[in-house]
């Protein structure tokens, strides 16, 4: 299977070309801004540069937050946009999911992966064992999952490695990993009159 797994959701853009155990190509650039002009090009040269075309793809990761709340949409449309005319299949994981792997790569321990996401408060999720443990909790420093620290080790936000999330992609069911973005909370924008947009019905 050859995946190709993208991420957008901080400061780096992120691609990788991994087909099952072997890390075909990785391009990481660090921009800040502009991932939506970005990316496009980024991959266009990663296959180029592998001798592959996009028909050559099996499979496509995307990371799907937390992060930065427009910039983690843009992996997500772009891997919907390159896969939907191909019938690829497109999986998303969590940073949280890829930060545990990465802290833990045999799978043997505990781990309590988090992200500062500002406002003294912090968005984590227990792994045992590679397999996630409930769903992601946003809470104040000390309290929640951090109150029990000490059961795991715990393992904070960081640069996202595309081959991980690409091999974590390969090894579950798409239908149980859908590629939506992972809000760590609510946007502060609303509709006019108030209205959430989380909530409004179109």
């Amino acid at each position: 299977m050859l995946c190709l797994a993208l991420d957008t959701t901080g400061p780096a853009c992120s691609a990788a070309l991994v087909r099952g155990d072997l890390t075909v190509a990785v391009n990481m650039a660090v921009i800040h801004r502009g991932h939506a002009e970005y990316l496009g090009p980024q991959v266009q040269t990663l296959l180029r540069d592998a001798g592959l075309t996009a028909k050559d793809l099996n499979r496509i990761a995307v990371c799907t937050g937390p992060g930065s709340f427009t910039g983690l949409r843009v992996a997500l449309a772009f891997a919907k946009g390159l896969a939907l005319p191909r019938s690829i299949d497109v999986v998303g994981i969590s940073a949280l999911q890829v930060w545990a792997a990465m802290a833990d790569p045999d799978s043997g321990g505990t781990v309590l992966s988090s992200a500062d996401v500002r406002r003294g408060e912090f968005f984590s999720q227990r792994f045992v064992t590679g397999q996630p443990q409930g769903t992601p909790v946003l809470h104040k420093a000390g309290e929640g999952a951090h109150a029990d620290i000490k059961t795991g080790s715990a393992f904070d936000a960081g640069d996202i490695d595309p081959a991980v999330l690409a091999r974590l992609a390969m090894a579950v069911d798409p239908e149980l990993y859908p590629a939506r973005p992972l809000y760590h909370r609510p946007p502060d924008a609303k509709l006019p009159g108030g209205i959430d947009p989380f909530s409004a019905r179109v």
